[in-house]
């Protein structure tokens, strides 16, 4: 399996380090608790205050150190946005169903994703979107009436594909401007920020590809084997029931082993297959996932 996304372009000038830097405090300061800081005064966050301040404002904290192992492999992240009428170009679409496979995928030209990214009002000289590198996915919400009886919307959203500009490469500003990507965009009213499954790419996306090292070995143990399928289908159970799944960025893209952007109980037959391939095959001689999944 090579055709997880990765962006191409290295990383080019650094940011100052001592841009609006904020004093060293005990606590957050006044203009993170009201929740008014700007970009910059995020940046200059310490690691403490900036995990706190996500605390404080129900914000996504990507730790240093898994911001550091995710930009070994790729320098983007996915942005979820609720599709608006005005972000269509003179049509219209069907944005929530009963059925996900009512979302029509085919109509990814009718929007206009550069409206959206400029109402995303990332900071251009840290941040680059290519507005024809996105797609669409949904989530699922989940009412219960008065009987106690379920109904199940899909709602359809935007997929943003939000990098770090190719002028960055100094790596202390790399992790912080990869850690502020959720920070700064879940504040904006525009973006869902739960869990999402997606379509897939658009037509004629550009797709690359990339090794991953670790895919299948979800529990980084150096095994691909019943455990690791175990682990998939607690998270799948998780996030089906509108649960935050505990996987790492890293954990998500081992997990996802067919690259259909979604991590699902086909994930976890596929490693049970596997591992019940590898238990009989020679030693020394068997596949690897990757060659395995394309028979």
């Amino acid at each position: 399996m090579k055709d997880k996304r990765i962006i191409a372009a290295l990383m080019c000038a650094a940011i100052p380090v001592g841009t609006a830097m904020l004093p060293v405090t005990a606590s957050i300061s006044a203009a993170a608790s009201s929740g008014t800081m700007t970009f910059e005064e995020l940046y200059a966050l310490e690691e403490n205050e900036l995990e706190q301040y996500c605390s404080e404002h129900d914000l996504t904290y990507i730790s240093k150190e898994a911001a550091k192992s995710t930009l070994e492999i790729r320098r983007e992240k996915w942005v979820a946005v609720m599709p608006k009428d005005y972000m269509l170009k003179g049509v219209t679409d069907l944005l929530e169903s009963e059925k996900a496979s009512d979302l029509n995928r085919k109509n990814y030209y009718d929007y206009d994703f550069e409206k959206i990214a400029s109402d995303l009002n990332m900071p251009e000289k840290y941040y680059k979107i290519d507005t024809e590198n996105n797609d669409f996915a949904f989530y699922k919400k989940s009412e219960t009436d008065a009987d106690g009886n379920t109904k199940d919307t899909y709602v359809k959203v935007a997929s943003i594909d939000v990098e770090l500009d190719p002028s960055v490469t100094d790596e202390d500003s790399m992790v912080r401007l990869y850690q502020l990507i959720s920070v700064w965009t879940e504040q904006n009213p525009l973006v869902y920020k739960g869990i999402t499954f997606r379509y897939g790419p658009a037509p004629d996306s550009k797709i690359e590809t990339i090794e991953i090292e670790t895919l299948g070995d979800v529990n980084a143990d150096g095994k691909i084997d019943a455990v690791d399928a175990s682990s998939i289908l607690a998270y799948y159970a998780q996030i089906s029931t509108n649960q935050i799944g505990k996987y790492t960025e890293d954990q998500k893209l081992s997990a996802d082993v067919n690259n259909d952007k979604m991590i699902n109980s086909i994930d976890a037959s596929n490693i049970l297959a596997y591992y019940a391939y590898t238990s009989t095959a020679p030693k020394g001689e068997s596949k690897s996932l990757e060659e395995y999944l394309k028979k």
